[in-house]
């Protein structure tokens, strides 16, 4: 053999080398996940704790509809062994069945039941720091410790605005190891809230009262995320605070053009007689235009749960507000908003994007 022929040898088996080299790292690059975190990781959760997390959670705990909503859709839905009642009954309405074996509690607020969440033995928890303060006690928190499960507190029904919202989503994101997974609900959500800002920049703001109850006439106020949303949907909401009481008066000076309500009757015609039993209401815009709308349980949680569908809230309140801007006629918007009507036109879901139509 010669001289010659040996080099070109050793240069083809080089090349051949290099190939299977790279083809390798690339086979293994496409292995890991584009947003893998190593662990252990330490976050800081909403009360400013530094929360360390040793290994990726493989069972997780919520006992909140806002932690449910943000589990799920982080894509982790099939990791939950405790879930609450009530982010049960909005996950049905989502066409989404909880597993036979997943625990369910019903006491959520304002401290729920410690034993079954030890029984359940989810390897991380997350909690709602302003539905559920006293899990913040120590003495709740070091039972829990002690029990290997790890807590995560959100700001939930504490925040002001859709940005405690999307910093709650990044929170959770980055403890179950998906910083990049939080980015895109995010960006998701924001697309939304352009698409419903869109809509309403050119119709006229109205004044709303947001009623939860009516006596005393408890209203969402400007400093929650309601009042926020009610904003973002063209609409104002003239009273200050996160839910403050208010009197009869206090009611009839802002003059709503619209009411929007719970059904916190539980049924349509008694919250409806109920709101027109305040004193004066007749007087009002909302009720000589016959703008009074109550919203089922489905449109209450989309609304009122600080999770990522809450941008579905904004939309329905949009809806309700500048129904022609969604190319909708105004005797379109039912004043009953049942779950069936919600997802027919606001079409919420865990993709967090807009349904055609």
């Amino acid at each position: 053999m010669s001289r010659g022929i040996s080099k070109a040898l050793i240069v083809g088996v080089a090349v051949v080398i290099a190939v299977v080299i790279i083809a390798t790292y690339y086979a293994t690059q496409a292995l890991v996940p584009k947003h893998a975190v190593k662990y252990p990781i330490t976050v800081v959760d909403y009360l400013g704790r530094n929360v360390t997390i040793t290994s990726p959670p493989t069972t997780i705990g919520t006992i909140s509809p806002d932690c449910t909503q943000i589990i799920y859709a982080l894509g982790f839905g099939n990791r939950v062994v405790l879930i609450d009642v009530y982010s049960e009954q909005l996950l049905n309405y989502l066409n989404i069945t909880v597993p036979n074996n997943v625990t369910t509690i019903s006491q959520i607020f304002e401290s729920p039941p410690i034993e079954p969440i030890i029984t359940a033995h989810p390897s991380l928890l997350c909690v709602d720091a302003g539905f559920q303060s006293q899990l913040a006690q120590s003495q709740s928190l070091s039972t829990l410790s002690a029990a290997n499960i790890t807590v995560v507190f959100i700001g939930g029904t504490n925040n002001t605005n859709v940005m405690g919202i999307e910093s709650d989503v990044m929170l959770m994101a980055k403890a179950l190891g998906v910083p990049g997974r939080g980015e895109e609900v995010i960006s998701h959500m924001n697309n939304i809230i352009n698409y419903i800002e869109s809509r309403v920049s050119g119709e006229p703001r109205v004044v709303v009262a947001y009623i939860s109850w009516y006596n005393p006439i408890y209203v969402a106020g400007n400093s929650s995320f309601v009042g926020y949303y009610i904003n973002i949907a063209g609409g104002y909401d003239p009273f200050s605070g996160m839910y403050p009481t208010v009197s009869p008066s206090q009611l009839l000076t802002v003059n709503p053009d619209y009411i929007i309500a719970d059904d916190f009757m539980g049924n349509y015609t008694a919250t409806l007689q109920a709101i027109l039993s305040i004193p004066g209401i007749n007087s009002t815009n909302a009720a000589k235009e016959n703008h009074i709308y109550i919203l089922g349980n489905f449109a209450e949680s989309l609304v009122e749960e600080p999770g990522p569908l809450s941008v579905y809230g904004a939309l329905l309140l949009a809806m309700i507000l500048h129904p022609d801007a969604f190319g909708l006629n105004s005797t379109a918007i039912p004043h009953y908003i049942s779950a069936q009507w919600v997802g027919q036109y606001v079409k919420p879901n865990l993709n967090l994007t807009l349904g055609n139509g």
